[in-house]
């Protein structure tokens, strides 16, 4: 294998493990956003159907409470999974690592068989 062909290989799998961890950067502060959400609106929604605040907005109450549950149970969901969506990167990050040691080792090994 070619110095180029691996210099490439390489810079593409480590543009990779980038794009990886920043999407997964990117879920984490969604669902933390998402959960922050629902947490806020959701009990201020049913504290407003009760008479005890009041909820001013164009949709009716129904839809509200609807709306504001959905947010916070897929925020919560979202939640829940941050472990193992953080465990995965990890481990993908992990393997592009260790492929790209061993590809070293194999041109450095190359490089003192051949000299």
């Amino acid at each position: 294998m070619s110095k180029t062909k691996v210099f490439l290989r390489n810079t593409a799998e480590y543009a990779g493990g980038v794009m990886i961890f920043l999407l997964t950067a990117v879920y984490v502060f969604a669902a933390l956003g998402l959960f922050s959400l629902g947490l806020v609106t959701f009990p201020s929604v049913m504290l407003g159907r009760l008479g005890f605040l009041t909820v001013s907005s164009d949709l009716s109450q129904p839809a509200l409470v609807l709306g504001s549950a959905g947010v916070f149970l897929l925020g919560t969901g979202m939640c829940l999974c941050i472990i193992p969506v953080c465990s995965a990167m990890t481990g993908a990050v992990a393997n592009i690592i260790k492929r790209s040691d061993i590809r070293r080792k194999r041109i450095l090994y190359e490089e003192d068989k051949t000299a």
